[in-house]
């Protein structure tokens, strides 16, 4: 009956019927107790989430699914009359392998699968890049994070002791705390809003002294509510000789440890260019030959603030403990660092391919400044010779802003102030010219050399397809939207959704269907040559 309702063939038939088996019952056995009641298959439950991830369907219509599509049936080996599951299955599976990390042994498993039917080969070229996703749960102002990080420590507190929260609680805690405090119940004017902000660090402060004493119940200290709230506190508020007021700017810690809800505590806001989230930053590598389909082989769930640069090194020790390094990386400038082009080189040979940053010394943006890469270096002796001939004075090694050494170069002054480059070399009275170079400068300067080559420009042509399963991954399975909270609720989703991106191109390239070529503008013929 399937055949006959898909005569031109169909994603799940072809799954069924060419891709086969992906998963087995003993995969999942970890995570299921060896007594109580049967459970339903947890390779079915798989395939399910997985099928909902390719049509980006809720768990109540992935069920329904289950129960009335012919296809899902033909590709789940299911009866005709099968009944199928209750959705809240879905979820409860979903946690399951949240609890014992098990998203990633499904993604693998798959990849497996595809490497078996000669999908997916190791080495070639690979192309990395990464896209913002956005919490699930409303962003808030700081007013507001105070009051909602207030309210959900005292729900937390009510749940566990009532009796000793009637005690010391405040006469006008329920009217403040009863509901959940939104821009619309705040107050106009910014001075009262700032008098109830610092009313609410002073709630904050008692609660929290309260908590400390020795009659108070222990096990309301090790609730997450009344540790977040503590957390927060220290963030956001300071006492000075009893009065509360904010953290000054100056004081507050770096971004990367600001709790930004606490509705989901590990997600981060960030701002990059011209654009400002609070969630997470999701990176894909993919595979990009010709001669087979697209596929992801890794992915990587970060919180929004971690720099591109951060991640490389950590997508390499992925990809090469499961033997799937590539013999080039395609990578945006983000990701470049003179320090990762050598390491890649010497700890996998695999040559990194990707814009290097430009030089942002006053000297690069003058015609003819002399820059650092105009200076001979010895490394060996230890000594810099300027474009005019004069030898450094100093080398030292030292850290550098990122906590990787540098080196600290310096000219005599004497032969800067008679040299007659020196309003194109130092604006320095007092000193002679200094440079603080990378111990990768080397690898840097060849980088910044090869890339204005025809070749660099060959190879890196490719590196633009994978804004286009940005695209596909965007607007088919939603992957710039956290469905869950939190950041292992996250990276799930992204593993499920690549899964799903796999399994659709696999099947695709299987039906005889190749990805289309890009589109050349119009009129390209008459175009100037």
């Amino acid at each position: 009956m399937a055949q006959k309702i898909f005569p031109k063939g169909n994603l799940y038939l072809t799954l069924g019927n060419e891709i086969g088996p992906l998963f087995s019952d003993t995969d999942f056995r970890e995570l299921y107790a060896l007594d109580g009641a049967p459970a339903v298959s947890p390779t079915r439950l798989a395939l399910v989430t997985i099928f909902q991830f390719v049509e980006n369907l809720p768990d109540r219509e992935a069920a329904d699914a289950v129960r009335t599509r012919i296809d899902w049936k033909y590709a789940l080996h299911l009866a005709l009359d099968d009944p199928g599951f209750d959705f809240s299955l879905l979820s409860d599976f979903r946690q399951r392998l949240i609890s014992h990390d098990s998203g990633p042994m499904m993604f693998e498993q798959v990849l497996k699968r595809l490497s078996e039917l000669e999908l997916l080969k190791s080495g070639g070229q690979q192309r990395t890049d990464s896209t913002y996703v956005l919490s699930r749960v409303r962003v808030l102002s700081r007013l507001e994070l105070v009051a909602e990080t207030m309210r959900l420590a005292l729900e937390a507190i009510a749940a566990q002791q009532p009796a000793w929260l009637q005690i010391i609680a405040l006469a006008h805690w329920y009217e403040r705390y009863q509901r959940q405090l939104t821009s619309f119940k705040l107050p106009r004017a910014q001075d009262k809003r700032e008098k109830l902000a610092f009313e609410i660090g002073a709630d904050g402060f008692y609660l929290l002294e309260q908590l400390q004493q020795a009659q108070s119940p222990a096990e309301l200290r090790a609730l997450v509510e009344v540790q977040l709230l503590a957390q927060v506190w220290q963030q956001q508020f300071q006492q000075n000789e009893g009065q509360v007021c904010w953290q000054p700017s100056e004081h507050m810690q770096p971004a990367a440890e600001l709790i930004a809800t606490p509705h989901d505590p590990q997600a981060r806001y960030t701002a990059r260019r011209s654009q400002t989230w609070t969630g997470y930053r999701v990176h894909l590598t993919e595979t990009c030959s010709s001669d087979q389909p697209h596929l992801i082989t890794q992915v990587e769930t970060t919180p929004a603030t971690t720099p591109d640069v951060n991640v490389l090194a950590d997508i390499q020790a992925d990809l090469a403990t499961v033997d799937r390094l590539p013999d080039e990386q395609l990578v945006d400038q983000g990701y470049v660092a003179g320090h990762l082009i050598a390491e890649s080189q010497q700890r996998y040979g695999l040559k990194l391919i990707g814009p290097v940053a430009p030089d942002t010394t006053w000297q690069a943006q003058l015609p003819d400044g002399l820059t650092a890469e105009q200076f001979h270096l010895d490394w060996q002796r230890q000594q810099a010779i300027c474009p005019e001939g004069h030898p450094s004075v100093t080398w030292s090694v030292g850290q550098g802003d990122h906590g990787h050494p540098v080196v600290h170069i310096r000219f005599p002054r004497s032969a800067c102030a008679l040299c007659p480059c020196q309003s194109r070399c130092t604006r320095s009275t007092r000193h002679g010219r200094s440079l603080k170079l990378s111990l990768d400068f080397e690898t840097i300067k060849a980088a910044r050399q090869f890339q204005q080559t025809d070749a660099f420009k060959y190879a890196y042509a490719s590196r633009a397809g994978i804004e286009g399963t940005f695209s596909a991954a965007v607007r088919a399975h939603g992957l710039r939207r956290s469905r869950y909270i939190g950041q292992s609720k996250t990276h799930l989703q992204e593993l499920l959704t690549a899964i799903a991106i796999n399994l659709k191109r696999a099947a695709a390239w299987l039906m005889g269907q190749r990805p289309k070529t890009t589109r050349s503008p119009g009129l390209q013929c008459l175009a100037p040559t």
